[in-house]
């Protein structure tokens, strides 16, 4: 009789410990389940929320792209607003600038020269113009081609100089510039089997911006007909 309530409570025991276990099992993790969809959500609810984060990171992009395009759009405007203000500056100032023209009788070459500019020196091979102070100068002349160079020659001479900043040389004439204290100095040669025609502007650094203009309407004007033969 004691050996079959033994057995009666040891069976109750099993049974019990495996309820338990089923409860462990099976319920557990079902209310486990459940507590997580009442946290998370249903599968089209938690995909409802990743297209809501996607579209507010996607907004916040947007906005972000936005105000960096208007940044370099106000950028390149007030770029553009500075060229152009800088533009009308060199041209205002070039405005002022008033020009008359030399011919040299003896070797027929010339050019156009700042009516600022005076003659200080006058020969028949050609004349040197200066400015009041003197900080401006321009000199032009012409010499025969008795040594037979070339512009090659003449010009891989030239070239030498260690503060060269700008030379070009095109069919038979070079044109090269340095800077040489405190000017800068833009040379033009055109060389003929005769002759050699010059041109040496010289001005201010701290003139470039008005300068640089009118050194190309001297480079435009300048002529050189007859460097064919020797005068």
């Amino acid at each position: 009789m004691k050996k079959s309530i033994k057995v009666i409570i040891s069976l109750s025991v099993i049974v019990m410990i495996s309820v338990i276990l089923v409860i462990y099992i099976v319920v557990l993790p079902a209310l486990s389940a459940e507590n997580a969809k009442s946290t998370i959500g249903s599968p089209e609810q938690v995909a409802d929320q990743r297209i809501l984060d996607a579209k507010i990171i996607a907004d916040k992009k947007i906005v972000e792209a936005k105000i960096l395009a208007d940044k370099k759009l106000s950028d390149a405007k007030a770029l553009e607003t500075k060229k152009i203000s800088n533009t009308k500056d060199q041209s205002e100032l070039t405005k002022d600038v008033k020009y008359k023209n030399y011919l040299n009788a003896k070797f027929l070459c010339s050019i156009k020269y700042p009516s600022e500019l005076k003659v200080v020196e006058e020969t028949v091979s050609g004349n040197m113009f200066k400015s009041d102070d003197e900080s401006i100068s321009l000199q032009i002349y012409g010499t025969n081609n008795v040594s037979h160079d070339t512009v090659d020659s003449i010009y891989n001479k030239a070239i030498k100089n260690n503060n060269m900043y700008y030379k070009v040389k095109v069919g038979n004439w070079f044109v090269i510039s340095y800077i040489e204290g405190d000017k800068i100095v833009y040379q033009k040669k055109v060389v003929g089997k005769g002759s050699i025609d010059t041109f040496i502007f010289k001005f201010p650094t701290s003139e470039k911006s008005k300068y640089t203009k009118v050194v190309e309407i001297i480079e435009k004007s300048f002529k050189a007909s007859s460097t064919d033969k020797a005068h």
